[in-house]
């Protein structure tokens, strides 16, 4: 057992202890590397790899989802455009690629709160709240 300080206060405490006796503050379960999840969310952010590292499953299965509906839409639909169905068509493609362009946009703006909380990884980590 080691003494730790407090973060945010500073007060001297168990490195057992879940939070600060003090303020509360949760402390970081050292278990998860912020170098793994950038590269899990550079090579497979689409995927919504670097959420479930992170904890964050239900996030993960939504960018997920997404991408893989915008993805398959358009080969899928586009052959059924040429059947006949042209409205239909046309609004599924373009509900897909909205999904897809969705699930980019978020796996990009993780990358930048990724790269700006780099030092303070239990903002990035699953649900670590203040406990009182």
């Amino acid at each position: 057992m080691a003494m730790i300080y407090c973060r945010d206060c500073g007060y001297k405490h168990s490195d057992r202890a879940r939070a600060c006796p003090k303020c509360g503050r949760a402390e970081f379960d050292a278990d998860k590397s912020i170098a793994v999840y950038l590269i899990l969310l550079w090579l497979f952010g689409v995927f919504g790899a670097h959420r479930f590292y992170a904890g964050k499953t239900k996030s993960g299965l939504a960018i997920l989802i997404m991408f893989l509906f915008g993805l398959f839409s358009f080969p899928i639909l586009a052959a059924f455009a040429g059947m006949g169905a042209d409205a239909v068509a046309v609004l599924f493609i373009g509900l897909g690629l909205g999904a897809f362009c969705a699930a980019c946009i978020w796996v990009f703006v993780d990358f930048i709160v990724a790269l700006c909380n780099i030092k303070h990884p239990e903002k990035i980590f699953a649900n670590i709240k203040k406990v009182k």
